[in-house]
């Protein structure tokens, strides 16, 4: 091989390498089909360091939402992701930092590890069918440590709190302090299980599947220094048991 032809291939390689770098995440992300579930909207930067201004997940929205794309993981069909979205300090929006893969083979297969999740409690609680209306003040903190997803849940390990768990709409408003849960996959289906001790004596296992329909399953018992109104609306869920539980089921 001539001198010339040389480079003339290295010019051409680096053209090329120079212009994947400096490839437009907009005009990527324009072009993928992303089957409704997500819109993005104020691109900017470039595949490999980005950042999108409002992106809606499902209808969950996102603020500020940035990322970096690693290269060696593309080799083996896998976009790795470091994100971080939303401000972690304001308790009415969504938030979440650390590592997600995504296989480029199948949109519907995913993993993360070390993940941090902060959402608003009224958008959660806004989900299920209580029986009395309420509104929730505090916030959600998911901590994951690891997650496999391939068109369900495969693997789940990781924790959940509410945070300055509020509720509005019993009276007074009503502080409940901290609930905690622990995250697993469950035939499938995300799981949420909420153990005692908290103030509401609330112990459920709240399932999340993959088409997102949620169900929940357990008992509570409202703490004797909870207000009347608590108690008196306890009785929407029906009788108490022999223990003075009540029962739930969505």
């Amino acid at each position: 091989m001539s001198t010339k032809l040389k480079w003339i291939l290295a010019g051409v390689a680096a053209y090329l390498f120079f212009l994947i770098y400096t490839l437009p995440a907009a005009q990527v992300i324009s072009r993928l089909d992303l089957l409704g579930r997500v819109e993005v909207g104020g691109v900017s930067g470039t595949i490999w360091q980005g950042k999108a201004n409002t992106v809606s997940i499902r209808g969950i929205p996102v603020d500020d939402l940035e990322w970096e794309l690693s290269f060696l993981p593309l080799l083996i069909g896998q976009a790795a992701f470091e994100l971080d979205a939303g401000n972690k300090r304001a308790v009415d929006e969504v938030s979440f930092s650390g590592p997600v893969s995504i296989n480029l083979f199948s949109m519907d297969s995913l993993s993360a590890n070390d993940l941090n999740l902060f959402l608003p409690s009224a958008m959660v609680i806004s989900q299920l069918p209580l029986p009395v209306p309420v509104n929730a003040g505090g916030r959600f903190r998911v901590q994951i440590q690891e997650f496999i997803f391939d068109q369900q849940c495969e693997s789940l390990v990781g924790q959940g709190q509410w945070l300055n768990a509020s509720l509005i709409g019993l009276g007074e408003p009503l502080n409940l302090g901290n609930f905690d849960a622990d995250l697993t996959c469950s035939e499938g289906a995300t799981q949420l299980r909420v153990k005692e001790p908290n103030l509401f004596g609330l112990s459920a296992d709240a399932r999340i599947g993959s088409d997102m329909q949620i169900s929940v399953e357990g008992r509570f018992k409202p703490d004797p220094s909870l207000p009347k109104p608590v108690h008196d609306a306890a009785m929407f869920f029906g009788q108490p048991d022999n223990e003075g539980y009540y029962q739930i089921r969505f």
